[in-house]
C-alpha cells in the first residue's frame, strides 16, 4: 500500500553535532522521546551549502550542475525542471510549504507553494505554529505532502538584539571554538524541544514518512566561520533523521544525498515521475559504500544580493539566471567555485578559481595526503559526463555565464 502523507522538516544551518544522539551534551529530552523510532543517517550530505540550491536539489532530485541553481544567489532554475511539490500535486496531494523565512524561495519554480509559517506573525521565528498545527490536524485520510523550514539555526541564532563582545567569528578566530558554539546549540536545542517537539506530536507514525535534516551545516573552524563561503566538512554532512512506515526498514549503509529524498517519496507514493537523476530510494536497503556524492558552490556573483529590496524585485525582471533587467548581478571579488565529492569517509575538495585541493577525512577533518587528484577529478568528470540532464545543462547562457564555463573547462584541463 502506497504511502500518503509526507513530512520533509529542513532546519537551516544544522550541523552534524547539533543532534543529542551525536552530541550528547545537548538535552532535547522531549525531542528524543518522540524520535527515538527514527533512523540516523551518519553518512548524509548536501549538494551545496546554500539555501536555495540545496533545497532546489532536495525538490528535484538534481545537482545544482543539473537544475542550474549553482550558487545561493542564481535567480533561477533551468526551464523544464520537473519539481517534487507540483508532481505532488498533479497527483492529487494536498502540497505546502511553510517557512520562517519564505522569501528564501524567491524566484523558484516552487515558490507558489511556500508560505510563512505564521501569516499573523511580524517576525516568522517568533510566530504561532498553531496554523501548521491544525493542518497537519485534518483527521482523515487525505494524501498530503508538507514541507516545514526552520530559519532561527541560522546566522544569527537568536542573538539579535543581543550586544554580544566578542563576536563568535572573534571567539573561534582567538581559539574560543567551544564558547562560540554554545549560542549555536542553544538555537539549535530551542528549534528541535520547543518548537518541531510540538509538530512531531501530531504525527502518526503508521501513516507519515518524515523527514529531518538540515539543509546545510554550519563552520565554527578556523578554516572556516559561515557556511557559504567555502566547502567544508562541517558544513557538507548533516544530520538525516528519517522514519518511513514500512515494517522491518533500515537506511542503506553507505554514502546518501539529498538528491535521494524526491526518489524516495516517488516510491512510497507509488508515483513514476519519470526521474532519471543519480538519488537512489532509500527504500531500498543495498548498501552503497562505493558511491561517491557531489556538492557545489559557487559564489563568484550578486554579493549582498539576498536583502529585502532584491528579494521584491517583480518576476518579469528577472530575465536570467544571473540578470535583473538584463543587468549583471554584481561579481563578487572574493567569490569562488569550488566542489567536492566524499564517500562518507574522505572528502576531495576542488578548487576551481584556484586549482587547489585537499583530501580529509569527513569525522575528524584531519588532513590526508593525496599526490595524485587525478582519480577524484576523474569521479567528478563522471558525473558530468553521465548525467541525463545535459539537455538542460545547454540552455542558453549570457555571455558572462558562457566565460564561467569556459573558466570551469580551463581549470579541468579540458581547454
Amino acid at each position: 500500500m502506497a504511502v500518503r502523507k509526507f513530512l520533509l522538516i529542513s532546519i537551516d544551518c544544522l550541523r552534524y553535532d547539533a543532534l543529542s544522539r551525536t552530541n550528547p551534551a545537548l538535552e532535547t529530552p522531549k525531542f528524543d522521546v518522540l524520535t527515538r523510532d527514527y533512523a540516523l543517517a551518519d553518512r548524509f550530505f548536501v549538494t551545496a551549502p546554500a539555501t536555495r540550491p540545496s533545497h532546489t536539489s532536495l525538490f528535484t532530485g538534481l545537482y545544482p550542475f543539473e537544475h542550474g541553481l549553482f550558487g545561493q544567489t542564481y535567480l533561477k532554475m533551468f526551464d523544464g525542471v520537473t519539481n517534487l511539490m507540483h508532481l505532488l500535486q498533479q497527483q492529487g496531494f494536498a502540497v505546502s510549504g511553510h517557512s520562517e523565512r519564505p522569501d528564501v524561495f524567491r524566484f523558484l519554480d516552487y515558490e507558489e507553494c511556500i508560505g510563512p509559517m505564521d501569516p499573523a506573525a511580524r517576525n516568522q521565528c517568533l510566530g504561532s505554529l498553531e496554523p501548521v498545527l491544525d493542518m497537519l490536524d485534518t483527521g482523515d485520510d487525505t494524501k498530503q505532502l508538507r514541507f516545514l523550514h526552520f530559519w532561527y539555526t541560522h546566522g544569527g541564532y537568536g542573538l539579535s538584539g543581543i550586544d554580544l563582545q566578542p563576536g563568535l567569528q572573534e571567539l573561534v578566530r582567538t581559539g574560543r571554538k567551544e564558547e562560540a558554539l554554545r549560542y549555536y546549540y542553544a538555537a539549535a536545542v530551542q528549534v528541535q524541544e520547543f518548537r518541531i517537539t510540538e509538530i512531531l506530536k501530531k504525527i502518526d507514525l503508521k501513516e507519515w514518512a518524515v523527514f529531518l535534516f538540515g539543509d546545510h551545516g554550519e563552520g565554527f573552524d578556523p578554516e572556516l566561520m559561515s557556511h557559504g563561503d567555502l566547502i567544508h566538512q562541517n558544513v557538507v554532512r548533516v544530520p538525516l533523521l528519517a522514519h518511513l512506515p514500512l515494517s522491518d526498514w533500515k537506511l542503506p549503509d553507505g554514502s546518501l544525498s539529498m538528491i535521494d529524498l524526491l526518489p524516495t517519496i516517488c516510491d512510497l507514493a507509488g508515483v513514476d515521475c519519470g526521474y532519471r537523476g543519480y538519488g537512489r530510494s532509500l527504500v531500498d536497503a543495498q548498501p552503497r559504500q562505493e558511491r561517491w556524492v557531489l556538492t557545489e558552490l559557487d559564489s563568484l556573483y550578486g554579493v549582498g544580493f539576498l536583502n529585502a529590496g532584491n528579494l521584491e524585485v517583480e518576476h518579469r525582471r528577472v530575465t536570467s539566471r544571473l540578470a535583473i533587467d538584463d543587468k549583471l548581478l554584481e561579481r563578487n571579488p572574493q567569490g569562488r567555485r569550488q566542489w567536492s565529492i566524499s564517500n562518507g569517509e574522505v572528502l576531495f575538495r576542488y578548487d576551481e578559481t584556484s586549482g587547489a585541493y585537499v583530501l580529509r577525512d569527513v569525522a575528524t577533518g584531519r588532513d590526508l595526503s593525496c599526490a595524485d587528484p587525478t582519480p577524484f577529478q576523474a569521479r567528478y568528470q563522471g558525473l558530468l559526463d553521465g548525467s541525463a540532464y545535459a539537455d538542460l545543462r545547454a540552455q542558453e547562457e549570457t555571455a558572462d555565464e558562457k566565460a564561467v564555463l569556459e573558466q570551469r573547462l580551463k581549470a579541468l584541463g579540458y581547454l
